[in-house]
């Protein structure tokens, strides 16, 4: 697609992997105007919509922190509507770039996908994707650099996004050995593709310093297999994938910590080739 051409394939495909492979780790890139060298001042503006009932999660490559996402899920009349923003520091081809992404989900009282709003800029120029259902039919609009375009898809059934699925699961019920096959759309690509999902055993992890139970997910997606650990609720404590990326429930302080090591170089051309 002509429009999608404003965002390079070494930068899409990796996020299109941690889009769905980490459930709610659908994270781009700060944009230059709220990179990480920007103000404590503009930083705090910018994430004082989230309250106390918000979400923080750390995001790690191989051990370091590279950044930060924050989820707050806000009822609705006809149900609910599910928030992200992220913060991610990485490396492309040798220099350092920092980027933002921002997502809407409005979905029903069975967390079912109604519409949405998705934004990544990731340092090169903003994408935006807006989409809403009737029946089967996905209505979208994509802009960027290079203008706007819209575009009407039938599709075989309701998708999920991956900040939803989690919830959508958890409002079926979990239960050891179940499994789903389900249609994830990724904004970041447009591409809709069936993802499997098995149910494991609960465990229990570390989530902001305390315990929580919750039940191992095995998700396979375009022959990349990832793991999650969900609540019964639908929470999402904490994600790893193949990549190398593990992403993990923290307080608001620990997860917002801006000291990102030096040693962190994180190319998306050598990302994108794995």
């Amino acid at each position: 697609m002509r429009l999608l051409r404003s965002v390079p394939r070494a930068i899409s495909r990796p996020l299109a992997r941690l889009l769905v492979l980490g459930w709610a780790v659908q994270m781009g890139f700060l944009a230059h105007k709220a990179c990480w060298q920007a103000t404590p001042v503009s930083l705090a503006a910018d994430l004082s919509r989230y309250g106390s009932a918000a979400r923080w999660k750390g995001v790690y490559y191989r051990g370091d922190k590279i950044g930060f996402l924050v989820t707050e899920t806000v009822p609705l009349p006809e149900g609910f509507e599910l928030r992200e923003d992220g913060r991610l520091q990485m490396a492309l081809l040798g220099a350092t770039s920092a980027a933002k992404l921002s997502t809407r989900v409005v979905v029903d009282k069975a967390f079912t996908l109604r519409r949405f709003a998705f934004s990544l800029d990731p340092g090169t120029g903003p994408l935006q994707v807006e989409g809403s259902l009737e029946g089967l039919r996905l209505h979208l609009s994509v802009t960027s650099a290079s203008g706007t375009r819209t575009e009407d898809r039938d599709l075989s059934e309701v998708p999920a996004l991956s900040l939803n699925l989690s919830r959508q699961l958890a409002a079926q019920g979990l239960s050891p050995g179940r499994r789903h096959q389900v249609q994830v759309f990724d904004p970041a690509t447009l591409r809709n593709a069936p993802m499997s999902l098995e149910v494991q055993a609960r465990e229990v992890v570390s989530a902001a310093g305390r315990p929580v139970p919750a039940f191992k997910v095995i998700m396979r997606f375009a022959g990349i297999t990832s793991t999650s650990w969900v609540t019964d609720t639908g929470e999402v404590v904490r994600e790893e994938s193949p990549l190398g990326l593990i992403v993990v429930t923290e307080t608001r302080e620990r997860a917002t910590a801006m000291a990102v090591p030096g040693s962190v170089q994180l190319d998306l051309l050598e990302a994108a080739a794995v």
